[in-house]
């Protein structure tokens, strides 16, 4: 058996990889076999690696370095029926501004909507870090006066 720790190492590449079901079921094992600071684990781990496709992909910006990244209220808005896309784009504004007790917080409250919604908003964190990767690999994005990095 793999370690738990490992299995959040296979669980990126798979989902970077394009295969979402495959990390899925390597979630459902740390799930089963690991406890909610393993969870929490893979939660970090992607945010990390999204943190890093950030950085790439504005590398004059101050992620991960200093500076408050907020979620664009209309990113918000947009997200507001979509529990699980909102945990994440929140998840990774709270990992990039290096708020521990907002990323608590917010896993804890994915833990009391128990397994189902638990594992869908991990999966859809696994998805955001995915997208911002293939971006970075396009390149650096080009500054949106105003904006900020969604």
């Amino acid at each position: 058996m793999i370690g738990l720790h490992a299995l959040a190492s296979e669980i990126l590449r798979h989902t970077l990889d394009g295969r979402p079901a495959v990390a899925a079921s390597l979630l459902d094992v740390v799930t089963e076999h690991g406890d909610r600071a393993d969870l929490f684990g893979v939660c970090c781990a992607a945010a990390d690696t999204g943190r890093v496709a950030l950085q790439a992909l504005f590398p004059e910006s101050s992620v991960g370095v200093s500076g408050e990244w907020q979620l664009p209220p209309a990113m918000a808005d947009q997200l507001a029926g979509d529990p699980h896309g909102l945990f994440a784009a929140r998840f990774m504004t709270a990992f990039l501004n290096g708020d521990h007790a907002m990323l608590l917080a917010l896993f804890q409250a994915t833990e009391t909507a128990g397994y189902q919604d638990r594992t869908e908003s991990i999966c859809a964190l696994l998805a955001h870090v995915r997208g911002l990767t293939l971006r970075a690999e396009q390149g650096p994005a080009t500054p949106d006066p105003g904006g900020v990095p969604a």
